[in-house]
């Protein structure tokens, strides 16, 4: 693998340009960006100092040193708990080659996450749907951009086009998210450092395989990794359009109806409605064919009929495409109460153990052991007395 010194510049280039986002971050090694953006701002404020605007520049240095904070890759290696064994995200089929993840890498590793047990379930849900409820709403406003960078254009890519891979990544930029799900936990407080960290280094361990593997065995191994991860920062935004395309395919006739609309588009769409195909296969070729009848609509029928489904529910932003996640696993053991292990261990058989009671009654046997020996002890003393 030739890697020349245009294109290295060429995907640097990118990288900075569509991804200032956390996408990238997990496919880049993780202490690149943190390294350089710190002394970059540092600097400026040993100089202004003296000078009478000293005051001035603190404002503008304490969130740009706190910007690299979310990833917690600077303090990844000493401090997270990664020689603990946990289930990886990287699968391989038939053939050796690692089976891309259709679902959201941050949810999935939130099982696989040995620092994160069942009792941080409840404050992630409300920012699931939180987060679905966002790519939503993004999606009906650039529903137009969505339709024309999903048309087969990313698959399409060539890294020798400058201006065409320029083009894309400038288009993609609505359609990615601020921050990753690991990143909004940590920056809400429901995850700790630790935790969002060792998300991450579950993530960025599966992503960084995947552009490995693809740098090994691709004929173009830039133009497939960058691929790859343009693909994967609109991840979320694909999840969500496809759920709603799901979610529309059981009423589409009758959302037609209700909002209004009648061109002959509209009217081939409406006879899409069905039922979801319980056979796996069979269901994604009926929800292909919905999306490609989607995508005959004008950029105003498309908006309104999505809208229409969403004003529908009985609360526009709970998707119900969302369902609460497991993050247990066979070999996890959820601590509910990490204070001195006084808690709850709930296995994964059913097994329950209230460790405070546990602790009190191993405490009584020992009590008991001592009672007996020193009833013993006193015995054997009065005997020679006897």
């Amino acid at each position: 693998m030739n890697l020349n010194a245009r294109r290295c510049w060429l995907v640097a280039g990118l990288a900075v340009g569509v991804m200032g986002s956390s996408a990238l971050a997990q496919v880049a090694p993780p202490p690149t960006e943190p390294v350089k953006e710190e002394p970059k701002y540092e600097a400026p404020a040993k100089v202004a100092a003296p000078a009478e605007p000293a005051a001035k520049p603190k404002p503008a240095i304490q969130p740009q040193v706190q910007r690299p904070a979310p990833s917690n890759q600077g303090t990844k290696l000493q401090n997270l708990p990664t020689s603990t064994p946990y289930p990886k995200l990287l699968a391989k089929d038939e053939n050796g080659k690692i089976i891309r993840l259709t679902e959201l890498p941050d949810i999935l590793a939130l099982r696989s996450n040995p620092t994160i047990g069942e009792k941080s379930v409840d404050a992630i849900m409300p920012v699931l749907y939180g987060r679905r409820a966002r790519f939503e709403r993004l999606l009906i406003d650039n529903l137009d951009l969505y339709w024309m960078v999903t048309d087969g254009r990313l698959e399409t890519m060539n890294l020798e086009d400058i201006k065409n891979m320029t083009e894309i990544a400038e288009m993609i930029k609505p359609l990615v998210g601020r921050t990753t799900l690991s990143q909004e936990l940590r920056n809400r407080g429901i995850l700790t450092r630790t935790q969002s960290g060792m998300n991450e280094h579950i993530v960025n361990e599966y992503k960084q395989a995947v552009t490995t593997e693809i740098q090994f065995e691709a004929e173009d191994p830039l133009s497939e990794v960058m691929r790859f991860v343009l693909q994967d920062s609109i991840h979320e935004t694909q999840q969500a359009y496809r759920a709603m395309v799901a979610e529309m395919s059981t009423k589409v006739g009758d959302l037609v109806k209700s909002a209004g609309l009648n061109s002959s588009a509209a009217m081939e769409l409406a006879k899409l409605q069905r039922p979801l195909n319980k056979d796996k296969k069979s269901q994604q070729a009926e929800l292909a064919e919905l999306n490609q009848a989607l995508r005959n609509l004008s950029l105003e029928e498309g908006i309104a009929l999505f809208t229409e489904m969403r004003n529908q529910r009985k609360n526009p932003d709970i998707s119900p495409a969302i369902h609460r996640i497991n993050v247990m696993h066979d070999r996890k053991v959820d601590i509910s109460d990490s204070d001195a292990m006084e808690g709850t261990i709930k296995y994964s058989d059913g097994r329950v153990i209230d460790t405070k009671k546990a602790s009190e009654a191993y405490d009584a046997k020992l009590r008991k052991e001592k009672e007996a020996l020193e009833k013993a002890k006193e015995g054997k003393n009065t005997n020679p007395d006897d």
